[in-house]
């Protein structure tokens, strides 16, 4: 489905989606775990280290075994790949006047959204086998991940994350999440980040086209990718 965004629940309340409850996650910048299984090695090591890279700070990585070290590494490049791609620059662009910094961090989300309603442009695996794939892969992952972030994985997996970001209304109660998060640690600095929906269906046809100008050359990186 290349179409716009859909919903498919109405009457809809923000404080009464579960998406929108604050989980003791500490937000980290990049948020479309969705893409990140999407690209990573077809390995189990490979998605856990993918998986659980935005949980682990600076070097702690290096205690992890070394296959899910390489996945955390992959995931990292990825990002640094994401941050610096022009296509992903010029999404920012075009809604940065009104969101500013947290410009990236809501492209960062709807781009899960864009590939999900695209999936079939991109993968020969239905979305659906491919989410029930990852869930069950990814539940090896807790045990790398301390106590506090466990709940974030099992409400990630719970409300069907992979699948679900493609819906307007999920996408609307993750952003609210994240903004929670932020009014907790940055409170003079938060905005409504769920507000930028409006801003995101007006310029949804050049964010389209910034995203499929943007994701093959990410798959390419990727798959290339070696950690030498």
């Amino acid at each position: 489905n290349t179409g716009g965004l859909t919903s498919r629940r109405s009457p809809f309340t923000l404080s009464q989606h579960p998406a929108a409850s604050v989980t003791l996650f500490a937000y980290n910048s990049h948020m479309n775990y969705l893409a990140h299984q999407h690209v990573a090695h077809d390995t189990l090591d490979s998605r856990i280290g993918n998986a659980i890279a935005d949980h682990v700070k600076g070097k702690e990585f290096q205690a992890l075994p070394l296959p899910i070290q390489l996945g955390v590494r992959q995931h990292r490049a990825v990002d640094a790949f994401t941050d610096s791609n022009q296509h992903v620059q010029r999404s920012i662009t075009r809604i940065s006047q009104k969101w500013g910094w947290f410009s990236g961090i809501i492209i960062d989300v709807y781009y899960d959204n864009l590939l999900v309603r695209s999936w079939d442009r991109y993968s020969t695996e239905p979305l659906r086998s491919f989410a029930d794939r990852m869930y069950d892969m990814l539940d090896g992952c807790v045990a790398y991940l301390d106590p506090e972030d466990h709940e974030f994985y099992w409400r990630f997996r719970r409300l069907d994350s992979f699948v679900n970001y493609g819906d307007a209304e999920f996408l609307a109660g993750t952003l609210a999440r994240i903004t929670r998060v932020i009014e907790a640690r940055m409170p003079k600095r938060a905005m409504q980040l769920q507000e930028s929906l409006p801003d995101l269906i007006e310029n949804d046809a050049g964010i389209c086209e910034d995203f499929h100008a943007f994701y093959p050359q990410l798959i390419a990186f990727a798959k290339a990718w070696s950690p030498v």
